[in-house]
């Protein structure tokens, strides 16, 4: 813009002083009668020689500012509004050129608050992921020095994704004599500590709250809390470990035909359905029989 600017102002020069220096508007004056006006205003002088060179002089002298006037106004015209428009553009651009640098500083400031908030986003959650699996590790060990000292045999470890933790406490209560000890996972964080738990049961509830997660990390790839949609992450648990037994439980599977029983847990990648609510016996008489023969039971064996 500067030079479009300046080349502009520099063809304005051009044309408007070609044509006040050289054009009919210049000679025009030369051309007229002026000078014949002028012998005949001096011609016109009477009285002493000090008379006629006063009325000559004032004559000469008034000649002399028509003529600095006359090409004045030519400079004027030629000159003047190129340099003012071009003053003040420049002006104008200093002005936008402040605003727009004070603009980018504040949407860098921005950009970078917005990273060190996403940074610390994700180190919390970092941080959080970390304690939990430490508290899984922590739980499952106690769980073994239990068992020990009760002198039984070490228990089955399931998971339980499930937001209820009142549920997978009362689940312990229930299961615990049988030789089975329960940890409670959200659908987020179902791989932590995944492999060196090692789970042989995962009951896992269908429907789950949005989670906790700020809007601007959802679906981010670098956040390490994002959630997968339950057969997806079932697949996944399945992958890391084949022979893990997997049930699923929700109301949704209250009298179900065998036909839609088998399609509903091929669909979620599940061995067994449960009807909720349930008794934790019906649960525990169902992991038995699916870790005895490692195949799914039919829909009556699991009603």
């Amino acid at each position: 813009m500067k030079w479009g600017a300046g080349i502009a102002g520099v063809i304005y020069i051009l044309v408007i002083g070609f044509d006040q220096f050289f054009g009919g508007a210049t000679f025009s004056y030369a051309n007229s009668q002026h000078e014949e006006l002028l012998q005949q205003r001096l011609a016109s002088c009477r009285g002493s020689f000090k008379e006629r060179y006063d009325c000559k002089s004032s004559i000469l002298l008034a000649e002399g500012r028509d003529s600095f006037n006359y090409w004045s106004k030519k400079y004027l015209i030629t000159f003047a509004p190129p340099i003012f428009v071009y003053v003040a553009f420049h002006m104008w651009l200093g002005r936008v050129e402040t605003v727009e640098e004070k603009l980018r500083r504040e949407r860098l400031a921005i950009r970078m608050e917005k990273r060190r908030q996403k940074d610390s986003r994700i180190a919390f959650e970092q941080g959080r992921q970390r304690s939990l699996a430490a508290k899984r590790r922590q739980a499952i060990q106690q769980a073994y020095q239990t068992a020990t000292r009760e002198d039984k045999k070490r228990p089955l470890t399931v998971m339980v994704i499930i937001q209820n933790e009142k549920f997978v406490e009362q689940l312990n209560e229930a299961i615990w004599d049988g030789g089975n000890f329960a940890v409670q996972s959200d659908l987020r964080d179902v791989f932590l500590s995944y492999r060196d738990i090692g789970y042989n049961i995962i009951l896992t509830d269908t429907e789950f709250d949005e989670p906790d997660i700020h809007p601007e990390d959802i679906f981010h790839e670098e956040f390490p809390g994002q959630v997968s949609p339950l057969d997806i992450t079932l697949k996944g648990l399945r992958e890391r470990k084949e022979n893990v037994r997997i049930i699923a439980m929700s109301p949704d599977f209250a009298g179900l035909a065998a036909k839609d029983y088998i399609a509903a847990a091929t669909e979620l990648a599940v061995d067994a359905l449960l009807e909720k609510p349930f008794e934790f016996g019906a649960f525990v008489e169902l992991a038995d029989k699916l870790m005895d023969t490692g195949l799914t039971p039919k829909p009556e064996q699991s009603a």
